[in-house]
């Protein structure tokens, strides 16, 4: 949650308990309303708050899988391609065709697990022989099925925490808005109250951003 909208539900929430401990003075009509509004306003956000931190934690899990799953696909990779080193006098061209990419990038590592896939599958027999274990093909699938479904399940939990912070930019704005419309009602009701009237003032305050110290300005030459 960005500083500027968590200051605005600080103060909503403040606003929002000083209507409920003075309920009893605004038994109906606009004070009633619109403290019920800040209330469905506040809930709103703080769902959105979850959401948020939900879809966080979600993409840093799918980060991890999709961690895991590319290491298992080096793995698999480096062993294919130093076991066709080996068996190239046998199976001319070997070497060529698993070549391990000098472009690391993810993009590059799962084109090159596919790669190895399609090619390898028909001379399994023939890399077991060197070494590789009798589920490398196996392997090499799951690697690559747990990497596709790790961004996929990436980019959904990305998409659910940009649409809960579009949505937190936009409850904050109504909870301002509602919030003058309460400062308004409550300074009438307790105009001839100052007791009152402060504990409001205490309450509606939007907290200032906090300042960083500007840097010195270079010595001049």
């Amino acid at each position: 949650m960005r500083d500027s909208i968590r200051r605005k539900l600080d103060k909503g929430e403040r606003e929002q308990a000083f209507m409920a401990d003075n309920a009893a003075d605004f038994p109906s009509g606009p004070g009633a309303t619109s403290a019920v509004l800040h209330t469905a306003i506040i809930d709103e956000m703080n769902t959105l708050a979850a959401q948020q931190i939900s879809g966080f934690a979600g993409k840093q899990a799918e980060v991890d899988i999709k961690g895991n799953a590319l290491d298992a696909m080096k793995e698999i990779i480096d062993q294919m391609n130093r076991a066709a080193n080996a068996f190239t006098d046998e199976i001319p061209g070997s070497d060529m065709k698993f070549r391990k990419p000098r472009n690391r990038s993810q993009q590059n590592i799962r084109a090159t697990a596919l790669a190895f896939l399609t090619d390898g599958s028909p001379i399994k027999a023939k890399f077991i022989e060197y070494g590789l274990a009798d589920t490398f093909i196996d392997d090499l699938q799951a690697a690559i099925d747990a990497y596709d479904a790790a961004v996929n399940a990436e980019d959904t939990s990305e998409s659910h925490q940009a649409a809960a912070t579009g949505g937190m930019a936009d409850a904050a704005k109504r909870l301002f808005a509602n919030g003058k419309k309460l400062d308004s009602i409550v300074r009438i009701k307790y105009a001839n109250n100052p007791q009152k009237l402060a504990a409001w003032t205490v309450a509606s305050h939007l907290e200032k951003a906090p300042q960083h110290p500007t840097p010195p300005a270079p010595p001049t030459p």
